[in-house]
């Protein structure tokens, strides 16, 4: 798979049919078919933290880890948002998935300065009193 965040999202759909209370008809198939596109070693940890009734795949929201609620560092945040590799929570081990956020609407910005009076005087006089 060419793209990591496409593989991320094909796990987490992996883990939305896997973890479904209710089965559907074409489950099976789809599952099948989703583990053949994930690769072998990212599949196998997933396989790891499932067998332990815990779900591989946490969704990342405001820098914090969907699962165990801890804080990821920053730097974690923005390597998911270039998108060329997969992270793990360093607390719990979940690999993270970072949604696509559509991009926030530009936000009018209220003019906070006062309009500056300028007051122009003719003369020496009144050179004098601005003195």
């Amino acid at each position: 798979m060419d793209n990591m965040i496409e593989m991320i999202k094909t796990l987490f759909e992996l883990q939305t049919l896997e973890f479904e209370e209710t089965v559907q008809p074409d489950s099976e198939k789809r599952v099948a078919a989703l583990r053949a596109q994930i690769p072998q070693p990212i599949l196998a940890h997933y396989d790891r933290l499932c067998a332990s009734g815990k779900k591989g795949v946490a969704l990342l929201q405001h820098q914090t880890c969907g699962a165990c609620h801890m804080s990821v560092p920053l730097g974690v945040v923005l390597e998911l948002k270039r998108r060329d590799d997969v992270r793990c929570c360093e607390n719990c081990g979940r690999y993270l998935y970072l949604r696509d956020e559509p991009a926030p609407a530009p936000v009018p910005v209220p003019n906070l300065v006062a309009p500056v009076k300028t007051v122009r005087h003719s003369g020496r006089k009144a050179l004098a009193h601005a003195r």
